[in-house]
């Protein structure tokens, strides 16, 4: 066996942190800023990768379909 199996384990010990959050009284947002702060669109980013993503599943499948096409054609015959 090797030398590194052969050496003793040692556990270090972790301390935790707790997460510390500190809150400033009177801070709340008002109605109006939460309207301004507010998403108008949020699922557009959703929408946006689903196309992303549609527009490259298509490119695969296309690319797939174009090297069987060549393929029968004879274009890529030995």
């Amino acid at each position: 066996m090797s030398t590194v199996v052969l050496e003793p384990i040692v556990e270090k010990t972790v301390s935790s942190q707790p997460a510390s959050v500190d809150f400033v009284a009177g801070t709340q947002a008002t109605e109006s800023q939460r309207e301004e702060l507010a998403d108008p669109h949020p699922l557009l980013p959703v929408f946006v990768a689903g196309v992303v993503a549609l527009i490259f599943a298509c490119a695969f499948v296309g690319s797939i379909v174009a090297w069987l096409m060549l393929r029968n054609s004879g274009v890529m015959a030995p």
